[in-house]
C-alpha cells in the first residue's frame, strides 16, 4: 500500500506539474460554464416547465457534453504509459520493488483523481440554481455518480492505448476515437436486426448512462461500468508485462 501511495502521489504531481493539464481544466470548466449558461436560459423561458430532468444537460443530455469527455479523457491519459517509454523512464520505474498492478493503478487512480476535482467547481451551478428554483439532489447524485463510472471506463481505456505505444499523440487520437466509436453504438441500433439490438443496446454507452440522467441509479449500469473498467485495467496490466519480454 505504500507503494500505491508514493506511486499515485508522483502521477497525481506530473498531471498537476503538466501544462497541458491546465489547458485541459480550463477548456472543459469554459465548455461546462456554457453548457449551464444554457441551463439557466431554459429555465428562464416561459414556455418551458421546469422539471428535474433539466439536469441532463450538464449530465450527458448534449452533444458537446459527449466530445468534451472525449477529449478531455484522451488528453489526460495520452501520456500516462507513453511518456514513460519515450522518456526510458518505464525501465528505471520498473526495478524499484513495485509490481505492474501497483504502476497501473496508480496512473488510473491519479488520472481519476483529477478528473474529478475538474468536476469539483461544477457544484457550484447546482447550488446557483437552488437559490432560485427547487432542485432535485437525486437527480444532481446520481449524474455526478454516473459520470464518475464513465469517467473511470474512459480513463482506464485511454491507459490501457497508451500503454501499447510510445507516441502521445497516437495514443490521444486513438483513445478520442475509441471513445466515439463506443459512443456510436446507441445509433447503430437503427440499422441492425432485431437479434443484435439487444446485444448494441446493452453495450451502448449512451444507454447504460441515460438512467443517470434522470437520477435512476441502475444495478445493470453500474455492473456494465465497473465490470469494463476493471477488464481495460486488467488488459493494461497484460499490456505492461508483456513488454518484459520484448
Amino acid at each position: 500500500m505504500r507503494n500505491f501511495r508514493t506511486l499515485f502521489r508522483r502521477e497525481l504531481a506530473t498531471l498537476y506539474y503538466t501544462p497541458t493539464s491546465y489547458v485541459v481544466m480550463c477548456v472543459f470548466l469554459i465548455v461546462v460554464g456554457w453548457l449551464f449558461w444554457i441551463l439557466v436560459n431554459y429555465l428562464n423561458a416561459p414556455s418551458k416547465p421546469i422539471d428535474a430532468n433539466v439536469f441532463g444537460y450538464l449530465f450527458g443530455g448534449t452533444f458537446i457534453y459527449w466530445m468534451v469527455v472525449a477529449a478531455v479523457t484522451s488528453a489526460l491519459t495520452m501520456r500516462s504509459f507513453s511518456e514513460e517509454y519515450r522518456s526510458g523512464t518505464i525501465e528505471m520505474l520498473m526495478t524499484t520493488p513495485v509490481t505492474d498492478t501497483q504502476v497501473v493503478l496508480s496512473k488510473f487512480a491519479a488520472a481519476q483523481a483529477f478528473l474529478m476535482i475538474m468536476w469539483v467547481p461544477t457544484l457550484v451551478y447546482v447550488y446557483v440554481l437552488s437559490r432560485f428554483t427547487t432542485v432535485d439532489y437525486g437527480v444532481v447524485a446520481a449524474g455526478y455518480l454516473g459520470t464518475f463510472l464513465l469517467n473511470c471506463m474512459l480513463t482506464s481505456l485511454g491507459i490501457m492505448i497508451s500503454s501499447t505505444n510510445r507516441s502521445q499523440f497516437v495514443s490521444f487520437f486513438v483513445t478520442f476515437i475509441g471513445i466515439l466509436m463506443l459512443f456510436s453504438l446507441n445509433f447503430m441500433q437503427d440499422v441492425v436486426s432485431n437479434r443484435w439490438r439487444v446485444v448494441y443496446r446493452y453495450a451502448s454507452v449512451l444507454e447504460q448512462f441515460n438512467p443517470f440522467t434522470k437520477g435512476v441509479i441502475s444495478s445493470t449500469s453500474v455492473v456494465y461500468f465497473v465490470s469494463i473498467t476493471l477488464f481495460l485495467l486488467f488488459c493494461t496490466v497484460k499490456s505492461v508485462e508483456s513488454r518484459k519480454w520484448r
